[in-house]
């Protein structure tokens, strides 16, 4: 069979150029999966449920959670902590180069950035190789690619590693706590603030980029809010800088922490989706006050005003995730029993990934093995099954997944992006190295 015809053996072809997938709707939902002779709780059933909660399984950890019920095996998952040992990464400070007028210390800086951050990525390739029995990682590397940062800003400009270090902690520490606080905490992340504009932003000439995108792409979707939500959003959030280098200001928190400076901010009335937003007086115009105040009230706002839309829209993220990743696959009825679940439990995000990982949706033959793989999967998953971990960052890198460089602040599209006559052969370019680095040892 030569290549053309392997890659087309797995679908029926269609005539015409507007063909879409029809949707894929299943007779099961979030009802609580129960093993049958049909469906039986044997390493099929275990080896699924740890290939969407972990970077691959390997056999041991399958036949370990083959000992639990279904039940208790999601539980072990979702309660194992993973708090990996701070990496040397984290703490790498220098001078702005963009200050410095000789151009032989500013590329030296400028490459300590680059090699900073491949120390960093390194660090979490191999936390996710040596991981344990927990979605942890998973559901950090879920949010990471839902509030995106990229390292390198058009090449004139950098999140340097220290930043992206400190929201990976924010992330891991509220992977499956509240959405609420997810929100809020990216919102004045120091990584978050000089990736989508916030220096920038201040009451003379608000920036709206993170406004705009805290609404379309990190909460309610676009179509729920108008332009003049994001102008006052924009207002709202005025104010807020990241220190970054060490020939800055560094505020009491210290350097790589976010801080607010009053003399930028808009301390003038506002009205945020329908909602009032007082004038902020002098005497309230500190850190401590406004966080609380308007920062906070922000994100409360989205939620009790776009409740429903802000709940079915993560919720369809976390089902392309960790479900079926394709645009038009989606069960609309099971993302919408996950949004009450979401909404009932006041964003709390564990009871959702806890009622969807015990579903009998879930374990739904129909989507076992129906995932195509990302490039972090594929690669780190062979590390963790095989041992075979050369060559992971420049594998990732060729099929177009560099962990914390997503592509844009949409994240990574994935589906069939994944498999391409670019990356395919990469994919099994790195499967045979790794058949032929085996050995009977």
């Amino acid at each position: 069979m030569d290549r053309r015809a392997f890659l087309t053996s797995f679908y029926t072809p269609r005539t015409g150029t507007n063909y879409t997938p029809a949707e894929r709707t299943l007779p099961t939902g979030l009802e609580p999966f129960v093993p049958s002779a049909s469906a039986p709780w044997d390493a099929t059933r275990v080896g699924h449920l740890l290939r969407r909660t972990m970077m691959l399984p390997k056999w041991g950890e399958i036949t370990q959670l083959m000992g639990l019920t279904p039940s208790a095996a999601v539980d072990l998952l979702l309660n194992t902590p993973s708090d990996p040992a701070r990496p040397a990464a984290a703490d790498v400070a220098t001078e702005d180069p963009f200050q410095i007028s000789d151009p032989v210390v500013q590329n030296g800086i400028i490459g300590g950035f680059a090699s900073t951050m491949a120390t960093l990525q390194k660090w979490w390739q191999d936390v996710f190789v040596s991981s344990p029995l927990s979605i942890v990682e998973k559901m950090t590397f879920f949010w990471s690619g839902h509030f995106t940062t990229q390292f390198n800003l058009d090449n004139i400009d950098y999140v340097q590693a220290p930043l992206l270090y400190r929201q990976n902690q924010l992330f891991r520490a509220l992977c499956l706590a509240s959405f609420r606080d997810m929100a809020f905490g990216a919102t004045i992340d120091g990584g978050m603030i000089i990736f989508l504009g916030g220096n920038l932003n201040n009451k003379s000439h608000p920036n709206e980029n993170y406004a705009r995108e805290l609404m379309e792409l990190f909460t309610m979707g676009i179509g729920n809010y108008s332009e003049g939500d994001v102008r006052e959003a924009a207002r709202i959030l005025t104010g807020w800088h990241t220190c970054r280098y060490t020939n800055s200001f560094t505020p009491p928190s210290g350097i790589f922490s976010s801080y607010f400076n009053p003399l930028d901010h808009d301390q003038g009335s506002k009205t945020y989706l329908g909602v009032q937003f007082a004038a902020v007086p002098d005497a309230e115009n500190t850190e401590f006050l406004v966080k609380k105040n308007e920062i906070e009230k922000l994100i409360d706002t989205i939620i009790a005003q776009r409740t429903q839309e802000t709940a079915i829209f993560v919720c369809r993220k976390i089902y392309r995730f960790f479900v079926y990743s394709s645009p038009s696959g989606t069960d609309e009825t099971v993302i919408t029993a996950m949004a009450k679940i979401f909404t009932d439990n006041n964003f709390q995000i564990k009871p959702v990934i806890d009622a969807l990982l015990k579903s009998a949706h879930f374990y739904d033959n129909a989507n076992i093995g129906a995932q195509i793989k990302t490039p972090a999967e594929y690669v780190i998953g062979f590390a963790r099954q095989l041992g075979y971990g050369k060559t992971m960052e420049a594998s990732m890198d060729a099929m177009l997944q560099t962990i914390f460089q997503p592509p844009n602040v949409s994240g990574w599209t994935g589906w069939h992006d994944w498999i391409t006559t670019n990356t395919f052969p990469v994919r099994s370019k790195l499967a045979a190295d790794a058949i032929a680095a085996m050995t009977d040892d």
